[in-house]
């Protein structure tokens, strides 16, 4: 049968049957309206007349929010009523009727040859297309992504980074040139440039050029990235994702957090040596980090290095900044290395061997064996104070003598490295009573000469000090508030004038041994210029530690960069007598182990209950501060036990017992293998156990070597603390208990007197 495309004749004469019809009842229709409007039914709310011409369907006046519903002829009763669904019926079967007549029309349609034709053109030219488009993107993308080997990619067009694992995961994501307009493509440069070879070289026109080189070893993989400036403008900014690892490092800092912490403000740091307490950074630092996922990344030296940790990235900067502290020449360069290692802790062995020079000279372990005493602050330094303290120490603790420090104080005027023959008329006389006591005395050494003196005009006239570069004249600044010039210690002729002096000093005094302090960046005249140029002011310590060796005499310091072969103890920046975490008792550990890890093997804590200006610590803090330094290699005193009472003094006998029995064989033993192992004396729990979160996050204990783990209690009021013991067998030396590792201890019950450690065992039968 043929399908019907046009309407016939008998519907259209049926049509216009029922035009007819309607007409002529029209009259009828409106007369009866009438008469029911009349009578008050309200039926015309519900029915309604047609107007003259009913040839077409009124609609509903339409609203934007409010539609109201179509209206619908009634053939029976020749009224309009509401409808919804049949005409939206009506409608979606209208349009489905013509979508159907057009398949129809393109499948009949598509029967022909030439249709055929045609559609097979067009696939063929779309397949094209599309191979052309991918083919396209996938060498765009090979362009912009270089490989090298299986460990490493860079997508040049993000400036991204990444460091891979073995199995192809990503170890590490850093982004690069962060301070470069984000819109400006790179193009390769020369990677065989005899100045600078690298496996990849990448230029940002008029901005700065990239290098990047690497080095594989058995347990070390290490990543070079060189940036060089091309314009006085830019600024070479490398973050690198710190992602959910914990990291360590960098050195002394003002509330020094174990791990490490976000830097405080949104500004960008210098990274340089200060006091620790109105600047951000103490006087040793190193350009270092080591994180819990294998990673370790060290700047280098000579480079105006401003660090941020924010927003889990550690970002590295140089720039041109005219202010202090960095001396800038052109170009700015950022160099740095990142490496990878199995672990953290195999890293980190790597990492010191390979890019440190670790102390072999282990004379300072006789520091190991007898506390330090440092005369009080609060009281004048004199012949008489001295030998008083001197007695109070052997009338209640004869059993310890050691090294009595004397701060800067004995010179008659900062610098000149003679006695104060007001203070002590006799000094000749004062060190062979404290010889005869069983001291050996050690003096406070810094590199100022302070007016008015003498040798600040020999000084001078020999052109000793950090000068002006034009005027070659000394440059001032304040030391202790007096106004001082810094020797400079990067000329060969200040060091041999200045190691001649000491020398005969020591021998004149028979002088045991020096501290070396002051010099860090922070203290230097802000218009410096050395006798060897640096940008790095902080290459100053070098120099000045570098002649101690020839001194023959036990040494310590308080400053130090690169300074891992000084063959003495560092000490921390002076702690305040209290108990918070900022620069009190909660601030020892987590900067004794980042010292540790530094490289430097002898750490002094400072005194027990604080370096203050001279207050006396509560018995209570007294009494936690020593339970935690009698387990670290130097114990430092400037308030005597027996200025407390009896049990005071029992107690640190007791503690050193501990300290003559465990600790110290531990430590002689790790000290004389640290340059063939860099294992620090006091240990993080994760040198036991790197992979565990918990070993990770733990700042308020560590262990003495791998023997044994300490516990103190930190906290003002406490009697018991929670505790996390690695995985192993513990002997629970405070109870008497052997003890399953891999969990905590809650609510650990530690009495005023006591201090909570634990050795490693066997498991019990």
């Amino acid at each position: 049968m043929r399908p019907r495309n046009a309407t016939s004749n008998d519907d259209l004469s049926s049509l216009d049957s029922w035009t007819q019809t309607v007409m002529t009842s029209r009259s009828s229709l409106a007369s009866s309206m009438m008469s029911i409007d009349s009578t008050g039914t309200g039926i015309s709310s519900v029915l309604t007349t047609p107007g003259d011409s009913p040839l077409s369907t009124p609609q509903a006046k339409k609203k934007k929010l409010n539609r109201k519903p179509a209206l619908k002829l009634n053939l029976d009763n020749i009224t309009w009523t509401t409808t919804k669904q049949k005409r939206r019926r009506h409608k979606y079967k209208k349009n489905i009727q013509a979508s159907s007549a057009k398949v129809r029309a393109v499948m009949k349609q598509s029967k022909t040859p030439q249709f055929r034709f045609r559609m097979i053109l067009l696939t063929l030219f779309a397949l094209i297309i599309t191979l052309c488009s991918f083919t396209w993107h996938m060498y765009q993308q090979q362009l912009l992504q270089i490989a090298i080997g299986d460990k490493i990619r860079f997508h040049e067009g993000r400036r991204v980074l990444h460091l891979l694992k073995e199995d192809g995961t990503e170890l590490v994501a850093a982004m690069l040139g962060d301070g470069i307009p984000s819109d400006l493509n790179p193009y390769q440069c020369d990677i065989h440039s005899p100045q600078t070879p690298a496996k990849i070289c990448e230029e940002w026109k008029y901005r700065a050029k990239l290098h990047i080189n690497f080095s594989h070893s058995s347990n070390l993989s290490c990543y070079n990235v060189h940036w060089t400036s091309l314009s006085m403008e830019t600024i070479l900014r490398d973050c690198i994702a710190l992602k959910n690892a914990h990291w360590y490092g960098m050195g002394l800092q003002r509330g020094l957090q174990w791990p490490l912490r976000s830097t405080p403000g949104d500004q960008s740091h210098p990274l340089v040596t200060g006091d620790g307490v109105e600047e951000m950074f103490g006087g040793i630092i190193d350009r270092y980090w080591l994180s819990s996922d294998g990673v370790a990344v060290q700047a280098d030296s000579d480079v105006p290095l401003y660090v941020t940790i924010k927003k889990d990235y550690l970002c590295l900067e140089s720039r041109r900044d005219k202010d202090f502290p960095y001396q800038i020449t052109n170009p700015i360069v950022l160099k740095y290395t990142i490496c990878t290692g199995k672990n953290m802790r195999t890293l980190h062995k790597e990492m010191m061997l390979n890019y440190r020079s670790l102390v072999t000279d282990i004379s300072g372990k006789v520091f190991l064996m007898s506390p330090i005493w440092v005369a009080s602050p609060r009281e004048v330094l004199s012949q008489e104070s001295i030998q008083a303290f001197a007695n109070r120490i052997m009338e209640y603790t004869s059993k310890l003598p050691g090294f009595l420090l004397l701060d800067s104080r004995w010179q008659k005027q900062e610098g000149n490295l003679d006695f104060n023959d007001t203070n002590f008329p006799n000094p000749k006389e004062i060190l062979k009573i404290l010889h005869n006591k069983g001291f050996r005395v050690l003096l406070t050494i810094h590199p100022f000469v302070c007016l008015p003196t003498r040798i600040f005009e020999q000084a001078s006239s020999e052109r000793l000090f950090v000068s002006d570069k034009w005027k070659k004249v000394p440059l001032l600044t304040k030391w202790h508030s007096k106004l001082c010039g810094l020797l400079d210690f990067t000329n060969n002729v200040t060091s041999s004038w200045f190691l001649e002096r000491l020398l005969k000093l020591k021998q004149k005094y028979d002088i045991d041994g020096f501290v070396f302090t002051g010099g860090q960046t922070t203290y230097l005249p802000r218009y410096y210029s050395f006798h060897t140029t640096s940008i790095n002011p902080d290459l100053f310590l070098i120099h000045y530690l570098s002649f101690s060796g020839k001194l023959n005499s036990i040494l310590g310091s308080e400053v130090g960069f690169l300074s891992q072969s000084f063959p003495g103890f560092v000490r921390l920046t002076p702690r305040t007598v209290s108990w918070d975490s900022l620069s009190g008792l909660g601030s020892v550990i987590p900067e004794v182990l980042t010292l540790g890890i530094l490289g430097y093997p002898l750490v002094n804590p400072g005194s027990v209950g604080g370096d203050g200006s001279g207050e006396i610590p509560s018995k209570e803090l007294y009494l936690r501060w020593m339970e935690l330094v009698v387990f670290l290699p130097i114990v430092q005193f400037t308030i005597a036990p027996g200025d407390y009472d009896q049990e005071v003094v029992d107690t640190v006998y007791k503690l050193f017992g501990i300290r003559e029995e465990l600790v110290l064989p531990i430590y002689l033993e790790a000290l004389e293998q640290f340059s063939t192992t860099a294992a620090p004396l006091v240990r993080p729990l994760w040198w036991i156990a790197p992979d565990d979160v918990n070993a990770q996050m733990c700042g308020s204990q560590f262990l003495v070597g791998e023997k044994i783990m300490v516990a103190p209690i930190l906290e003002e009021g406490r009697r018991i603390r929670d505790i996390y013991l690695p995985a192993g067998w513990w002997k629970d030396h405070l109870l008497g208990e052997v003890r399953r590792g891999g969990k905590w201890l809650h609510n650990y019950p530690v009495p005023l007197t006591k201090v909570a450690y634990f050795s490693v065992t066997t498991e019990p039968l």
